[in-house]
């Protein structure tokens, strides 16, 4: 998807009243400060919803699966919101989505994603539907997608996250967790420390009203999610915690590998109004809507020190997700690069995806 590109306008355009900070709640490694916002207007439920009560299917493409796209039927009477790196299991492979899409009722959408099982191409289970995961991807790996699918977006390209960049970021928290997976899964990358993400998100629950976070980690923020209905906020509040814990795991090289799982340690609390202007800015950035898929409109935007991607439907913000252009614990781009060079394409895994 590239789509038409309009002129540049901001975020806060779309929100009928300001944002607002509500009070902090720190949990080892992690500090959520919770976001409040205008009374949401687009009708929409999460996409877990919609797949537990049997009005939504994800499958493969029915003509020959792709390893880069998902077919999404939604046989409700309801929108389904699609959230930017929200995992789904099952089928040929795991997958993560690329973009946000609002999936109307009675569509059926084909619709951008990205492996996260490198090592599993299951022909056997073409025909089955996916399920939601319990976790989405990690911040990490949600910016590099992020990043990637808007360059493509401004070069006239698909609107696509950068696959190998995605299979080095699974084998980076795999080392870096002592993880050893026999299909290179992100979701075994959890598994294997679900004791431990548990630990860190207990006690971090959602306020009544609440549309967003911003997560803090190693000293530093490295997420600021919306979502403009509130329930469908609180159903992705514990798969975005799980991804924000996984990455407070591994932040500023502070994770000793192994069963006993790592050390503990601090919050690393980022003032409050620094985080304030983290959402300011971002509420301030200019950004380049384009034609999405389903309803509303896809936009992006990357400054020196934000980057970011949402959905807007009519005149509201419906989902934004934001990221620091820049972490201090990220890994070298020369490193990443390297490591990716040594994960098996689909062609030399079981199978051979379309």
């Amino acid at each position: 998807m590239s789509g038409h590109i309009t002129a540049p306008v901001s975020i806060d355009q779309y929100l009928s009243e300001p944002l607002r900070l509500g009070e902090p709640t720190a949990s080892g490694p992690l500090t959520i400060h919770s976001v409040f916002g205008p009374e949401p207007g687009v009708p929409y439920v999460s996409l877990k919803q919609a797949i537990e009560r049997g009005n939504l299917t994800v499958k493969e493409l029915p003509g020959g699966a792709s390893v880069r796209d998902l077919v999404v039927e939604n046989s409700g009477r309801h929108n389904v919101l699609v959230f930017e790196g929200e995992e789904v299991l099952g089928a040929q492979q795991n997958r993560t989505f690329d973009i946000s899409v609002l999936v109307p009722s009675g569509a059926r959408l084909t619709v951008p994603v990205s492996c996260v099982e490198a090592g599993r191409w299951d022909g056997r289970r073409h025909r089955e539907s996916f399920a939601a995961a319990p976790q989405t991807a990690d911040p990490g790996m949600r910016s590099d997608k992020v990043r990637q699918s808007t360059r493509n977006r401004i070069a006239g390209l698909e609107t696509r996250a950068d696959q190998a960049a995605v299979w080095g970021r699974v084998e980076e928290r795999s080392q870096t967790l002592g993880v050893s997976s026999p299909t290179a899964s992100m979701h075994d990358v959890y598994e294997s420390r679900r004791a431990r993400l548990a630990e860190i998100t207990a006690g971090i629950e959602p306020c009544e009203g609440q549309i967003g976070m911003v997560a803090v980690a190693g000293g530093e923020i490295i997420a600021f999610d919306l979502i403009s209905r509130p329930e469908v906020f609180e159903q992705m509040f514990q798969p975005l915690l799980q991804g924000y814990a996984l990455d407070a795991l591994v932040s500023g090289n502070h994770v000793e590998a192994g069963e006993s799982g790592p050390n503990e340690i601090d919050a690393g609390q980022v003032d409050e109004e620094l985080v304030a202007r983290f959402v300011e800015a971002a509420g301030v950035c200019r950004i380049l809507e384009g034609d999405g898929i389903g309803l509303g409109r896809d936009f992006r935007f990357e400054s020196a020190d934000l980057l970011g991607a949402g959905l807007v439907s009519g005149d509201e913000l419906v989902q934004l997700s934001v990221f620091p252009a820049e972490r201090r614990g990220d890994h070298d781009a020369e490193l990443r690069e390297s490591r990716q060079t040594r994960i098996a394409r689909p062609s030399r895994r079981r199978g051979r995806p379309a």
